[in-house]
């Protein structure tokens, strides 16, 4: 049986860690979330299909990409919001693909990104088969 999205959200927050962060020196134990963005996406895009979405941060000195899932049905899933301590506002991005059949493709082209993605997607894999 399919895991729930709570699930899956949970057995994210479970497996976050500097190894998993975009930038290992901005992750901390008090804010897990941080630099998760791309790589939890892709992993609930594994459960729950849909498409990645493509996001600007532009607040203050902050300024970087956010990714979220889309689902077929239109739902709007953002496993990582909990990053930001303060509202932000966000601006959908144009996400060139380059040659790239899909955004999911072209991030994992990027070996960083593909490296830390297999480290949490087995993470979670461990997680939501021990609560069965």
């Amino acid at each position: 049986m399919k895991p729930s999205l709570q699930e899956i959200t949970s057995a994210l927050q479970k497996s976050w860690s500097a190894d998993t962060a975009f930038d290992p020196l901005d992750w901390s134990m008090k804010n897990k979330a941080r630099g998760q963005c791309v790589v939890s996406s892709l992993v609930v895009q594994d459960y729950f299909g849909g498409e990645l979405i493509k996001y600007e941060v532009n607040e203050g000195s902050l300024h970087e990409t956010h990714y979220m899932n889309k689902l077929d049905n239109g739902t709007v899933i953002d496993t990582t919001q909990s990053q930001y301590t303060k509202p932000v506002n966000l601006r959908q991005a144009h996400a060139n693909r380059g040659n790239f059949k899909s955004l999911r493709e072209k991030r994992l082209a990027d070996p960083s990104t593909a490296s830390r993605y297999a480290i949490l997607k087995q993470r979670v894999v461990k997680h939501v088969n021990a609560e069965k």
